[in-house]
């Protein structure tokens, strides 16, 4: 970050403050009549227009791509240095077992379970 260059104002409070007791400085830092506070800049930069009939997952979604978090997550993508095809044998598989269907067989009680059965 570059640093702002110093204006002949601040110079002059900074020397001023050289001269100063202590107790003189804090003071006049406790005072803010100097510094009126600024008005916030509204962060609505989108409205939501009220239709005739509105659709209420466009809005949600719309709502959603303009959540900070969502914004913050694809800065952080983009600036990371993962690539997504890094580990192809292990996307795939966990791709297949996200697939795979849930055991159709029923679980049978009164049959016992071998644990040497090779799968």
């Amino acid at each position: 970050m570059a640093a702002k260059p110093m204006t002949s104002e601040a110079i002059a409070l900074t020397e001023k403050k050289m001269d100063m007791t202590l107790d003189d400085i804090i003071k006049m830092s406790k005072t803010n009549a100097a510094k009126p506070k600024k008005q916030r800049v509204s962060n609505r930069s989108q409205k939501f227009f009220n239709n005739v009939n509105p659709d209420n997952a466009l809005k949600v979604r719309r709502f959603m791509d303009t959540r900070s978090s969502l914004r913050q997550g694809a800065l952080a993508r983009r600036r990371s240095n993962f690539q997504g095809n890094q580990f192809p044998l292990a996307t795939e598989a966990a791709k297949k077992a996200a697939a795979a269907p849930i055991r159709s067989k029923a679980f049978n009680r009164s049959r016992p379970f071998n644990v040497n059965k090779p799968r």
